[in-house]
Parts: C-alpha cells; structure tokens; sequence
C-alpha cells in the first residue's frame, strides 16, 4: 500500500488542511489557559487531542 500523500488531495482539503495546522496553536494555548483557570476532564481531553494533532501535522502523517 502505499504512503498517505499530501499532494494527492483535492484542492479543497489540501486548504482546510492548511487552515487547521496554522490554527492549532492558537487553539491549544486557550485551551491551556481554560485548562487552568476551569480544568475539566473534557478540558484535559481537548487540550490533549489538540496537542496529538499539532504533532502529527509536525511529523507531515497528515
């Protein structure tokens, strides 16, 4: 089988792609300052799913 690419996507989902790993951080420092003044678990599971996808657009699997 062979590796997921990037450059394979359509046009639309390579920008919603785009748009979402240039929002993440924004999103996960909130997220933090949130987790500290209201933790939650469902606060803790944001941030940490946030965390996961801001990784995995660093290592380019998505």
């Amino acid at each position: 089988m062979s590796k997921f690419n990037r450059n394979n996507m359509p046009g639309f989902l390579k920008y919603w792609v785009n748009v979402t790993e240039k929002a993440v951080i924004p999103l996960i420092i909130f997220q933090f300052i949130r987790t500290i003044l209201f933790p939650s678990i469902l606060d803790i599971l944001l941030l940490g799913g946030l965390i996961a996808l801001y990784f995995s657009f660093q290592s380019k699997s998505i």
